[in-house]
């Protein structure tokens, strides 16, 4: 599934990986039921294995760190129901995860989880979708899926993020300007607007 592939990529160590998925409530029950499954079915190891889905985590710091952000979110009322612990034995190892029910203030809901963990959040109009879509500290990049036309100008009109991808995953393409706002930062690299930020400007004032 697509959005399997955005949490996961680079083991979920990535700025433009999924970090957070709003699901309408009147599909939030089989997608979480298809969506778990999909994760808990992900093999962990070697990422040298061609058939390995997740290898490990850059340094054991991120690791330790993405184990207290799961820890801390559950114990403030967030349900997990995959995973939730490193793995033992030798690497950095995170098992892939997936939360749910998870409350305001906690890391799920206002940090960045650097690893292969999902959270899930359900609501039930578009409005609320962009609330929570926006409430964050963070901008750099959102995605929606919709087939509404009116939807979809909603969408582009009202999202917070440098980069707005409508049935597609956030990315880059050297086409186009990229960059967050926010805590995400400011500027843009690629494109045009990216370009012009390395040229060098001569200014001239004759009086």
């Amino acid at each position: 599934p697509t959005i399997l592939k955005g949490r996961t990529q680079n083991n979920g160590q990535s700025c433009i990986a999924t970090k957070r998925v709003i699901v309408h409530a009147a599909i939030a029950e089989a997608f979480e039921r298809r969506f778990v499954a999909a994760m808990g079915a992900l093999k962990v190891g070697d990422p040298m294995d061609e058939s390995v889905d997740i290898g490990p985590l850059a340094t054991e710091s991120i690791r330790d760190g993405l184990a207290k952000q799961v820890r801390d979110t559950v114990e403030r009322g967030a349900t997990c129901v995959l995973g939730g612990k490193p793995l033992p034995g030798p690497g950095f190892f995170y098992a892939p995860t997936v939360l749910k029910d998870i409350p305001d203030g906690s890391p799920a809901a206002d940090d960045e989880l650097f690893g292969p963990v999902a959270s899930l959040f359900v609501v039930d109009d578009l409005d609320a979708a962009i609330a929570v879509a926006n409430g964050t500290r963070f901008g750099l990049g959102a995605a929606a899926w919709t087939r509404d036309d009116d939807e979809i100008t909603a969408f582009i009109d009202r999202l917070r993020a440098g980069n707005v991808f409508v049935n597609g995953l956030v990315k880059s393409d050297p086409r186009l300007p990229f960059g967050g706002i926010k805590d995400s930062g400011y500027g843009r690299e690629l494109g045009r607007a990216g370009i012009r930020g390395l040229c060098v400007t001569k200014t001239v004032w004759v009086d």
